[in-house]
Order: structure tokens, then C-alpha cells, then sequence
């Protein structure tokens, strides 16, 4: 006869997992301002594209960078609040005309390749992303794997003032989810392109 431990051992193991996991969560998210965010400044460029997942900081800093004349388009990627973000946009000053997008990307990768897909004939050299500061590194490193040819940027937007005045804690969520989609990214798209 086949013994079961007794629910106080289950308890106990979750309890300890848990706890493990917690240990774990406490260093990602307090050097994920180090090990997430990735500066790469564009002085100008030929297009902004503005990822889509998070509608407001990330509409605010594409606008920012429009009417500081970094370039002269905003291009929109990304299911969900595309729409949303390009409505944003033209209540932000962007001219309706200055903005393309395509609302059927679903990842960061699919984001990448409708891009290409969209911008390719107008054969852009330089391009600056915009996006949450948690999300890009990963972003960055997929646009660059999906498009070699173009010299990508970076500009990263953040709930507070900056990175130093922003808290990881309000991200957590988000921060620990990028961790487990940069661990996903690197087998599945970038070790094997």
C-alpha cells in the first residue's frame, strides 16, 4: 500500500517554494533599472515607433519627441490600443498624415517583423523606439535581430519623472513577467537567427 505524505508536508513545501520565490523576486526587481533598461539616444531619426501595451507614457514620449523635431514620423505597432495610441497621438499635436501604424502584432517579435514589413519601402536608416523602460531591453535587442540594416534607438519612458524617481515595486508584475519573456526570447528568436 502506497502511502501519501500527509497535507501538513504539502503545506510546508509550498510554503518553502513560495518563500524561495519571494528570495528570488526581492534582486530582480531591485536591479531591474540596471539589468532591463536599455539607452540607446538617437539624435534624430528617420521614423518613432511606439510599441503598443501601454497607451500613455508611451504616447507622451513619442509625442515629446515629434515636436522636438527627432523626426518626422511616428510610426504605431501593436494590437490591442493601436487605434488608441494613434487617436492619443493626434490629440498630442502629431498631424493624423505623420502617422502609420499596423494593430495586428501581438509580441515584441511580430511587433519587429510588421514594422519591417511596413516601413521597408521607405528604406529608413536610423529609427527610435519608444516604449516602457522595463521592456526595453528585449525590444531593443528584437529589433535589431529583425532588422540588422537600421541603426535602432532607443528612447524609454518611465510612470515617474525618470528611472531614479520611478519604483520598480509599481512595475513588478511587469518586471518579473520581462525576465521570464527575455529567458523565452533568447531560445526561442535570438540563439538560433
Amino acid at each position: 500500500m502506497k502511502r501519501f505524505p500527509r497535507p501538513g508536508a504539502w503545506l510546508a513545501a509550498f510554503g518553502l517554494l513560495t518563500l524561495l520565490a519571494a528570495l528570488a523576486a526581492v534582486p530582480l526587481i531591485r536591479y531591474s533599472k540596471s539589468w532591463l533598461v536599455a539607452e540607446a539616444p538617437q539624435p534624430r531619426a528617420d521614423w518613432i515607433v511606439v510599441l503598443g501595451g501601454e497607451s500613455g507614457q508611451r504616447v507622451i514620449g513619442a509625442a515629446e519627441l515629434y515636436h522636438q523635431g527627432r523626426a518626422p514620423f511616428v510610426f504605431v505597432s501593436g494590437e490591442g490600443d493601436c487605434e488608441l495610441i494613434v487617436r492619443r497621438l493626434v490629440m498630442a499635436g502629431v498631424p493624423r498624415g505623420k502617422i502609420g501604424y499596423e494593430c495586428l502584432s501581438r509580441n515584441t517579435q511580430q511587433n519587429a517583423e510588421f514594422t519591417r514589413r511596413a516601413l521597408a519601402v521607405y528604406e529608413p536608416r536610423h529609427v527610435t523606439l519608444v516604449t516602457s523602460w522595463f521592456h526595453s531591453r528585449r525590444a531593443l535587442e528584437t529589433f535589431r535581430r529583425a532588422w540588422p540594416q537600421v541603426d535602432w534607438g532607443m528612447h524609454v519612458v518611465y510612470p515617474g519623472n525618470d528611472l531614479y524617481h520611478s519604483l520598480a515595486l509599481y512595475d513588478a508584475g511587469a518586471v518579473l513577467t520581462e525576465y521570464l519573456k527575455i529567458l523565452v526570447y533568447s531560445v526561442r528568436y535570438w540563439t538560433f537567427r
